[in-house]
């Protein structure tokens, strides 16, 4: 199943962008209700800096006008001068001002508030856009925005497209990344959109070539580079999930610099050992359970095929034994009881936080993915009076 209906809006995807360059925010024009759905990039890099919460609602991320109901009646640009003058002295190099759905129609002059340096204002009109659209357009906008020149080409210089704060556990993932990339001599120039600076976004113009993670968050920027820069891209097509997609990925980018990126096919094989040994040693056979996805195409595919072409599992989105879906999509059905298990693939439940490594994407998110399959529901290990191996006789304390 591919849903875009469930999954996040290109408002949110936009939003994202900003958030996933650390020395930038997003400074809502709006009402505390359209800030909340924002506030998931806390979850996935939080910000810990102490604000003023008169500005950030009592949080430490996405400043906003607070806009109320009897403002519509008097005057809301009063609203944004002040959260504007009030972030412009903070320590933030770029500040993009958002309009939420309800404000917009106000029409206020957003252009007044980011004339100085340092500010810009994001179209909000790809609302109805998928995040992944949003994501990439914002990009896309913040670079011209920028205006950087191009200076130097970086020998080995590259940089990481398509990798947002949105992707599962995103940051293992780059580190993995740029593990091997480092091991085979190159240099990450810049991880656009994912944990970058503004100053990194800036040298990301003298790279001598993209490597792009996911095509459906980096179209529109990977043209953008292309045309405007003149610098290449690599891509498969569909992101690194499962073994042969990561090798696959790997051998891409090998060729693409003309350096192989040994170190890390050496570990995809390595594991593949590993997980030869625990899926023998459990004992255990997938043939036949069925799956489904909600997700991208360049998620849904690799994802697939991987269950499919591995495991002899069969893909069905009525109750299926497996959903792979995002976070708190998961969770709900899985304990409504439409799925025997929910795996988080995508943006992080609100509920949970996670502290192992739990990617979905390269030789980690692969083995992440195993880890669901073949481990139990934590539910029905940890379910309340139930004893476990290492609970005393006559009494669990487990939760």
């Amino acid at each position: 199943m591919n849903d875009h209906t469930i999954g996040p809006t290109g408002f949110i995807g936009a939003s994202m962008a900003v958030q996933g360059i650390t020395d930038a925010t997003v400074v809502l024009h709006g009402q505390t209700g359209c800030r909340k759905g924002l506030l998931g990039s806390q979850n996935v890099m939080p910000r810990t800096e102490v604000r003023d919460p008169s500005f950030y609602g009592g949080g430490t991320a996405i400043p906003y006008s607070n806009i109320r109901p009897e403002d519509y009646y008097s005057d809301t640009s009063s609203k944004l001068g002040a959260v504007m003058d009030h972030v412009c002295s903070e320590d933030y190099a770029l500040r993009v001002l958002m309009c939420s759905p309800g404000i917009s129609i106000v029409g206020d002059d957003c252009d007044r508030y980011t004339a100085g340096e340092g500010t810009m204002v994001l179209d909000t009109d790809r609302l109805s856009d998928r995040g992944c659209v949003g994501f990439d357009q914002s990009i896309r906008e913040i670079l011209e925005g920028l205006h950087p020149e191009k200076g130097e080409t970086v020998e080995g210089g590259v940089n990481i497209l398509g990798l947002s704060i949105m992707h599962k556990d995103w940051y293992s993932f780059r580190h993995e990344l740029a593990h091997f990339l480092k091991d085979a001599g190159l240099k990450v120039v810049c991880p656009v959109g994912a944990g970058c600076t503004v100053d990194e976004l800036r040298r990301s113009v003298n790279a001598s070539c993209n490597i792009v993670v996911d095509p459906a968050y980096s179209a529109i920027t990977s043209r953008f580079y292309s045309e405007r820069y003149g610098i290449p891209s690599v891509s498969i097509g569909r992101c690194p999930i499962g073994f042969d997609a990561t090798e696959e990925f790997m051998h891409a980018v090998g060729d693409a610099v003309g350096t192989p990126l040994s170190h890390g096919l050496s570990m995809v094989r390595k594991a593949k050992r590993r997980a030869y040994g625990s899926i023998t040693a459990s004992g255990k056979s997938l043939v036949g359970k069925t799956f489904d996805i909600v997700a991208e195409e360049t998620t849904c595919a690799p994802l697939g095929d991987f269950l499919r072409d591995s495991f002899g599992m069969v893909e069905d989105s009525d109750r299926p034994d497996y959903l792979f879906a995002p976070g708190d999509i998961a969770l709900l059905e899985q304990r409504s009881g439409n799925c025997w298990k929910g795996v988080d693939i995508g943006f992080p439940s609100s509920s949970t936080f996670d502290f192992l490594k739990k990617p979905l994407m390269g030789i980690e998110g692969t083995m992440y993915v195993l880890d669901s399959l073949f481990n139990r529901r934590a539910c029905r290990i940890l379910r309340r009076g139930a004893s476990s191996p290492g609970c005393a006789p006559g009494g669990c304390p487990c939760p």
